[in-house]
């Protein structure tokens, strides 16, 4: 080629890189990352999380989150007796009736592990759904029912066979199971709002299946709520209680008005079919008891007892108090509808119903009530041990040590103060609670800043992985956790002086040390499907279906590189809506992206689809308007292999 046709088509590639929609990245990227290094404490702590009684109160046993063990402990002699290795993250309980097998979730492994109690090992697994978390078993104990919060569904096994047989779909996230007294009635939390428009208040579903049919029989609203976790049944089977959240993501936080950010509570419903449900606090005008999890009744059905995880405290409620504030008559609830709205916001209300607050140690989550309502067990996640509450005194009275390090490194601290609401003001909040077992909350925040109130609206990002794909924040303005952290972080979120250095580092390098969980969409190795592969060759494209040449700028791969899909710059992919006072966005990463809907900026999709869809017009936003439907599902089955 002669010299002139050198420098024609190199103007010629020029001008097409220049006419790239995307605009240039903007000046940033991340500051150097170095991993932290555990202390061997990291591998020992047991990390109790759910609890489970045998019948006659004597045998309880632990699900450890961390060290992949249930423990058996022997209530009276409070020591632990047997350790029973059992897989990735043991979070669920269940016992069959002749106490003789146990049922373990692994969240981890995406499995179930029976475990042989006379042998104490684990005799099979049985894989069900991603990330599974409560169980129960049916009334007649054949079959096991497992809440699978990964893929939002309920995996039913046979327990004779082994294998799981069928699958039915829950609400968003689903947590915790109970069984109404009778055996009949299932009910499943849920730790996420179902799909919403943008802007508008979360939802929750309560989902009620028939446990004998199989079915799912109704889906109750929780509107208004997020992080329905621990639930239970009252003992006359008339009303659920689920520990909720009720969150103010749609106002300005600096609009303090009963309440900061969120306030906690617990939802009661009505049983029956079509019931009504209330929400009511339990917290106190000057006083919040942040990141409510476990829920247990007396026997009678007269206390109710919740562990508030992140102010390290249970709150005993009387539930007679409740159904006269309720006006309960005959199962029902008797207050008008407007009514019922107040009382969701109602922070002086507490006092008529919560009797007592018993402080407990680091971070009780799940509870177990003696048969005769005298002992209640809190597993005490970071402390390793379970608080042993005399209920007639309301007062810790001993502990069961399970026996992990006495020694606190660096990593555990930070792992305390993530989950501890003492940082900020009258403990209204702690890290985890917008970010729940280190992921997404689901919201959307207006933190009236960068532009006041109503502008520059934000979704929340997990914190899983987090580490090496800075900068952080939509704006990348901070280029370490430990800057994201700080000064900003108290102002806005905490309204105190924030975290002290060392209390920050401590915080830094924990989140920086969170794992993703293992990617569902990705074969073991890595090896792709014929679907991603596809998907691969479209995200690296330089030509699109009618051969016209993509420029780099515009590429999928330029902005989202492996291995975590992030190029750690600034960028303009023409999404700015209606309340951004620009278009520049951080690119955000890759890594199991399928766990942390809504998407971009600010939370407008529910979908991946959407963001190409309905908000790439122009193909601003990589080019995917020649795509087929086929291609563009190829396209997103690659992304969620990250």
């Amino acid at each position: 080629m002669a010299p002139a046709a050198h420098l024609l088509a190199l103007s010629a590639l020029v001008l097409r890189l220049l006419a790239a929609p995307c605009r240039a990245a903007e000046p940033g990227g991340s500051a150097p990352y170095n991993p932290p290094v555990p202390e061997p404490e990291d591998a020992l702590y047991k990390s109790p999380i759910q609890l489970l009684l045998s019948a006659d109160g004597r045998r309880l046993l632990v699900a450890c989150e961390q060290s992949g063990e249930v423990l058996v402990a022997d209530t009276r002699q409070r020591q632990v007796q047997s350790r029973i290795p059992v897989g990735g993250e043991p979070f669920g309980l269940a016992l069959s009736a002749d106490e003789k097998t146990l049922y373990v979730s692994c969240r981890r492994d995406n499995e179930v592990a029976v475990v042989d109690l006379a042998a104490l090992q684990v005799q099979s697994r049985i894989p069900v759904g991603d990330d599974p978390h409560g169980l129960a078993l049916s009334p007649d104990g054949q079959y096991l029912m497992v809440a699978n919060l990964g893929t939002g569904d309920l995996s039913v096994v046979d327990l004779a066979q082994g294998l799981e047989t069928k699958r039915l779909p829950l609400g968003r996230g689903p947590f915790g199971l109970a069984l109404s007294p009778d055996g009949r009635t299932l009910y499943a939390s849920s730790q996420y709002s179902n799909p919403v428009p943008f802007r508008a208040p979360p939802v929750l579903e309560l989902s009620m299946l028939d446990a004998v049919a199989q079915r799912v029989r109704e889906r109750r609203a929780l509107p208004g709520a997020v992080i329905g976790q621990g639930i239970a049944v009252s003992p006359d089977g008339r009303f659920a209680i689920t520990a909720v959240e009720l969150p103010k993501n749609l106002i300005p936080e600096t609009q303090v008005y009963q309440g900061w950010m969120v306030t906690f509570g617990f939802a009661v419903t009505e049983t029956r079919p079509g019931g009504r449900s209330a929400f009511l606090l339990i917290d106190e005008p000057n006083l919040y008891y942040a990141d409510p999890y476990g829920v247990a009744f007396s026997p009678d059905g007269r206390w109710l007892y919740l562990s508030s995880s992140g102010t390290d405290a249970l709150t005993v409620v009387d539930f007679a108090a409740v159904c006269r504030v309720l006006q309960v008559e005959e199962g029902r609830i008797g207050i008008a509808d407007e009514q019922l709205r107040q009382y969701a916001r109602h922070l002086g209300l507490s006092s008529e119903y919560a009797v007592a607050r018993i402080p407990t140690g680091a971070n009780p989550k799940g509870l177990a009530l003696s048969p005769d309502g005298r002992w209640l067990y809190a597993a005490l996640r970071l402390a390793d041990q379970i608080a042993v509450i005399d209920t007639r005194k309301r007062a810790v009275t001993d502990t069961i040590d399970l026996g992990g390090p006495k020694a606190v490194s660096a990593l555990r601290r930070g792992a305390q103060l993530f989950n501890y609401a003492s940082i900020s003001f009258q403990k209204q909040l702690s890290c985890a609670t917008c970010h729940p077992e280190y992921g997404v909350d689901g919201l959307n925040y207006d933190i009236a800043a960068d532009g006041g109130m109503g502008h520059n609206l934000v979704d929340n990002m997990t914190m899983r992985q987090v580490g090496p794909t800075g900068p952080f924040k939509w704006r990348g303005k901070n280029l370490t956790i430990e800057r994201q952290d700080g000064p900003r972080a108290a102002q806005l979120f905490f309204r105190t002086h924030g975290f002290e250095p060392e209390d920050r580092r401590a915080t830094a390098h924990f989140i920086e040390s969170i794992p993703k969980r293992p990617n569902r969409y990705l074969a073991p190795g890595g090896q792709l499907n014929k679907t991603q592969q596809l998907g691969k060759k479209l995200f690296e494209r330089p030509y699109d279906n009618q051969g016209r040449y993509i420029p780099t700028g515009n590429r999928c791969v330029t902005c989202h590189p492996a291995p975590y899909g992030t190029d750690h710059f600034i960028h303009n992919i023409g999404s700015r809506n209606y309340h951004d006072l620009d278009g520049d966005f951080d690119t955000p990463h890759l890594a199991n992206t399928y766990e942390r809907a809504p998407y971009m900026h600010d939370g407008r999709c529910y979908s991946l689809e959407e963001i190409w869809t309905v908000h790439n017009p122009d193909d601003t936003h990589g080019v995917t308007n020649d795509m087929s439907k086929d291609q563009l599902n190829a396209l997103i089955e690659y992304i969620k292999t990250f």
